[in-house]
């Protein structure tokens, strides 16, 4: 994959798309079959980890009707309902049985430590709820919240966004009304 992006370089396609592959398809079509026939098949579980990029940074996991468990054990800041979306790993893992979640954590900032210790920790946690592994996990840092409704905001003009929080207010709560950021003219850096 090239760096800072969704597809390969070889066929321009994102590999999250097209589960559960093809045995003579592309390149990344192919990639998808062999995950899918290899690791998928047989799995009971699926945690598919995703980070924000260089765009963005997340803090939330994914709720699928039959896993929700898993998510919670997870014990992300925010748990949403899964999207379901065709040609995904996960759509595939839950239709042919298998428990998932998504976990969308971290991204590239000044935090990355902290995401990367927060994924560990909470994989660990769903390994010990599932009697994969025995270990004394740290109790929950924080108590999640579930998401039943969410809105992305689109902005209605072009430019350059100049977050007003900190990478350290991913995961938190704000109060209406905060302003989250700007959007300027990337020349003359006015709104």
């Amino acid at each position: 994959m090239e760096f800072n992006s969704r597809v390969s370089p070889f066929d321009h396609l994102d590999l999250n798309r097209v589960f559960p592959g093809n045995q003579e398809g592309s390149y990344t079509e192919r990639l998808a079959y062999l995950i899918t026939r290899k690791a998928l098949t047989n799995a009971d579980i699926v945690i598919d980890l995703h980070g924000g990029g260089s765009w963005c940074v997340n803090a939330f996991a994914f709720r699928f009707k039959g896993s929700e468990e898993l998510a919670t054990v997870f014990n992300p800041p925010f748990i949403l309902d899964a999207p379901n979306r065709e040609g995904t790993l996960t759509k595939h893992a839950n239709n042919i049985g298998s428990k998932v979640t998504v976990v969308e954590m971290g991204g590239r900032c000044e935090e990355e430590k902290k995401w990367a210790e927060y994924i560990a920790t909470g994989l660990e946690r769903c390994l010990n709820s599932l009697g994969v592994i025995e270990k004394k996990i740290p109790e929950y840092e924080q108590n999640t919240i579930q998401v039943r409704d969410s809105t992305i905001l689109r902005p209605s003009k072009g430019g350059l966004f100049i977050p007003e929080l900190g990478a350290s207010a991913v995961g938190t709560m704000v109060e209406k009304g905060t302003i989250l950021g700007r959007i300027v003219d990337p020349v003359s850096m006015s709104t």
